[in-house]
Formats: structure tokens, C-alpha cells, sequence
């Protein structure tokens, strides 16, 4: 098949997770001999997104300009659309946008579409966590536009106001995400969506209601990346490493989980330390060493000097690479028990999974791997064959993606490609659907 790839935010090496993602799925598809090409956004001085060397990349590639002014949302849409017309494709894959998303689900109705989701960037308008106030909100944009489009103009504000643009603030203005109108374009380019691919359930009930179906589809992990070694051997008085990775300044990804968490354990003992990718100047206790923050490649070496690795966030976390990351290199991982982290780790096989935030629970966990070396030693081995048998790039392309396309080359419903949630005559139609989720969202003050 002739597959297009059109990725706003793109970059190559990558800025996260989403972009490790797209390169190795496109990547795995076009060596199985499928015809792939990326089209990336061109932003004229921008140091966040469509920064790639198209020559560089195992697929061909192709940056398309973004276009300004008043109505540089539909130009920008419209300049894509012609780019992918010229490819002729067999199946267009909307990935990671931010605002752009529904124009570029419009420009492009004609093609049959998958669309993949990668954070809360469609239902969240002040930023991808859907997170406010140190808790998971209850409400999203799709169901509740009018509390959520006053929440980012008054989170947004100021920053607005500053003229210090992100990218996320940028595309929300260029794209006009703050007027009203924006939600019947979004709610009618969903509805162009064949399949909406999720990284986890709770993301994919957010979108049912308004795309034709839904596939939860997990990231995946390249082994040559993270090489397997043994749980390191520790002298008697040489301290433990707890590793938290990620982006660990971010209030939403647990840090402060973790440190109550720690001083439960300092009470107890001292033979452990935690050591954290936040900037070096970060103070806390003797047992508490920020590492500076660490390239992708330097990642490797974080976690093999690790005993354990940790992710304690509070946000709806879609995936978890950083867990998915550790548990290649060979070692136990804790999770909170939050989004796509808790189907990731195996409780008390691969490692432990506790309440969000609950650090006397992750204390007693952290507590008994410290404990006990062949326990690590064995849910490390467990965790790295999980990888090697789930999680390799070849095994979510091979699992996931091969039976979606056989449905679109076969010419059979989608709905019934493996791991496709889709409505039926028997269930309740989107319309339904939305005002049974508008109502439930309603009951939130």
C-alpha cells in the first residue's frame, strides 16, 4: 500500500516519545515493502518541531512550508493536501498536531484516514496533560467546550500577553482554537476518522463517542537502544540507585511522589539513593542526586548503573516509554497505577504497581526490591522478555498495524481489524454516545 504519514511536530532525533514512534512504525512499514512517505511541517526559525534531514530518515520524506496570517490554517491545510495528492496514496495516518489536527483531517476527508493520538491534545486546550490543579481533570473539550476554552484562555493569558510564543500557543492561535467555532470544525473532522489510534483505553473512551472506531495501540522500544544487562552487584556499603527518567521537573509526573516516598525509607535506612534527570543545581536531601538532563542515547548508561527504575506519575500518562525503556535494560520497575503505566508492568512479575500517589505503598515496594538482589535480578529478566515478546517495533507493527491495513486492502468493515473498538448497529450511535458523556461530565462542578 501507499501510506502517507503527515506529522506537524516531527523531529528527527527526536523531542519525544511521539516522534520515536512515527520513525519506527514508518520505518517497519516501508522495510516490509509497503510505500511510505512523512510530510512534515517547514516553520520558518523554529527550534520545536519539523526539524529532520529527510535524507537522514529510512523512508522518504518531505517538509510542506506553514503558512501565516489570517486564514494560514486553512492554507497550511490546503498546502498539505496538495503534497499528498502529487503522492496518491492508498491511506493518509494524521499523527502528532496540535491545533492544525481538524483542518488537516478536513483537507484530507477524501482519503481514507487513521489518525493517531498520542496525549490529551484534542480534548485538552490548556496543554496535553488534561491536568489541572495536581489532579486528572474531569472535563474535555469535546464534551465540555466552554469550561475547557475559558480554562486555556485564562492559563493561557499570560503568556499570550508576553508575546514569548511556544509551539503549543502558537498553533492555538493560528489555528483560532479559542473562538467557538473552532469545536464544530473539530467535531466534523473527527467524524472523518476511520480509526483513531490510542495509546491506551481511557484515552480511546474519550474519542468513541465521535470517531467512526477506535484501536489501542502500545509504543514500542527498540532493543539495540536499551541493551539487556544483569542487576548491578553492590559491595556491601555501596548505595542502591532508584532511578526516576523523564521529564521529572514536571509536577505531573510524580517527582514529589517519590521523595515523600524517600523519606519513609531514609527513616528506616540509607543504603539507597535517587537520582533524577533534573537539572544539577536541584537541591534536596543527602539521599537525593539530580543527573543533569541526558540525551536519548545517553539514557542507556542511566539505567544500567540503576537498581530500580520508577515512574510515580498522577496524570493519565498515555504510554509510559520511560518504563517500557527500563524494563528493556533489565530492571524492576514500580508504576503508579495511572493511563498506559499500569498495563505496561506486570504486578510483582516484571515489578510493582501502586495507588496514585500513595508513597507509603511505593515505600514498602521500593523497600522490599532493596531487599532482596535476585528479585530484581528476576522480574528484570521477566520485564526484558516482555519487551522482546510485545513491545519491539516489529512485534506492534506485525500485532497492530498489518491486521488494520488487511482490513483497508481486503475491503472488510475496519471494526473488525484486531483491537478495534467500533459501533455497530446494535450499540449507541456517536450522537448517543456524545450526550451520555456530555451528561455524566455535567455532574463535575
Amino acid at each position: 500500500m501507499r501510506l502517507a504519514f503527515v506529522d506537524t511536530l516531527f523531529s528527527w532525533p527526536p523531542n519525544g516519545g511521539a516522534d520515536v514512534d512515527l520513525y519506527h512504525v514508518a520505518g517497519e512499514l516501508n522495510r516490509l515493502g509497503h510505500t511510505v512517505h512523512l510530510f512534515g511541517l517547514d516553520e520558518a526559525n523554529s527550534p520545536e518541531r519539523g526539524l529532520f534531514d529527510a535524507s537522514a530518515l529510512p523512508f522518504p520524506a518531505s517538509h510542506v512550508p506553514l503558512s501565516t496570517g489570517r486564514q494560514g490554517a486553512e492554507k497550511t491545510a490546503a498546502e498539505f493536501r496538495h503534497e499528498v495528492d502529487a503522492f496518491r496514496p492508498d491511506l493518509v495516518f494524521v499523527c502528532d498536531s496540535f491545533f492544525l489536527k481538524p483542518y488537516l483531517l478536513q483537507a484530507l476527508a477524501d482519503y481514507p484516514l487513521m489518525s493517531r493520538f498520542y496525549a490529551h491534545e484534542l480534548v485538552c486546550h490548556r496543554d496535553i496533560l488534561r491536568f489541572k490543579e495536581g489532579a486528572p481533570c474531569p472535563n474535555h473539550y469535546l464534551a465540555t467546550p466552554e469550561a475547557c476554552r475559558r480554562c486555556a484562555l485564562e492559563h493561557l493569558g499570560p503568556e499570550i500577553k508576553c508575546g514569548n510564543h511556544s509551539a503549543w500557543l502558537r498553533e492555538y492561535l493560528h489555528a483560532r482554537a479559542y473562538s467557538p467555532q473552532y469545536y464544530p470544525l473539530l467535531h466534523e473532522a473527527l467524524a472523518q476518522v476511520r480509526v483513531a489510534i490510542t495509546y491506551n483505553a481511557h484515552m480511546a473512551e474519550a474519542l468513541a463517542p465521535w470517531c467512526q472506531s477506535t484501536a489501542v495501540i502500545p509504543g514500542g522500544v527498540n532493543l539495540l537502544d536499551f541493551p539487556f544487562s544483569r542487576c548491578p552487584v553492590r559491595a556491601p556499603k555501596e548505595k542502591k540507585v532508584i532511578l526516576i527518567s523523564g521529564r521529572a521537573e514536571d509536577p505531573a509526573k510524580g517527582l514529589s511522589v517519590l521523595l515523600n516516598a524517600g523519606e519513609r525509607l531514609a527513616e528506616l535506612r540509607s543504603d539507597f539513593i535517587v537520582q533524577a534527570t533534573l537539572p544539577e543545581d536541584n537541591e534536596g536531601p543527602d539521599w537525593f542526586q539530580p543527573v543533569g538532563w541526558r540525551s536519548h542515547q545517553e539514557m542507556r548508561a542511566l539505567y544500567a548503573q540503576a537498581d530500580i527504575c520508577v515512574a510515580p506519575s498522577i496524570w493519565e500518562e498515555p504510554f509510559g516509554l520511560v518504563a517500557l525503556e527500563a524494563m528493556a535494560t533489565g530492571r524492576p520497575v514500580c508504576v503508579s497505577r495511572v493511563g498506559g503505566l499500569q498495563h505496561i508492568v506486570k504486578h510483582t512479575e516484571t515489578g510493582f504497581v501502586f495507588a496514585s500517589e500513595d508513597d507509603a505503598e511505593l515505600a514498602k515496594q521500593l523497600s522490599i526490591l532493596l531487599d532482596n538482589w535476585e528479585m530484581r535480578q528476576r522480574m528484570g529478566a521477566a520485564g526484558r522478555l516482555a519487551v522482546e515478546t510485545r513491545y519491539t517495533w516489529e512485534n506492534i507493527v506485525q500485532d497492530h498495524y498489518l491486521p488494520l491495513l488487511a482490513q483497508f486492502q481486503s475491503g472488510s468493515a475496519v471494526q473488525q481489524a484486531q483491537g478495534v473498538r467500533a459501533n455497530t448497529p446494535d450499540m449507541e450511535s456517536p450522537m448517543q454516545q456524545r450526550h451520555v458523556l456530555q451528561a455524566r461530565l455535567r455532574e463535575y462542578p
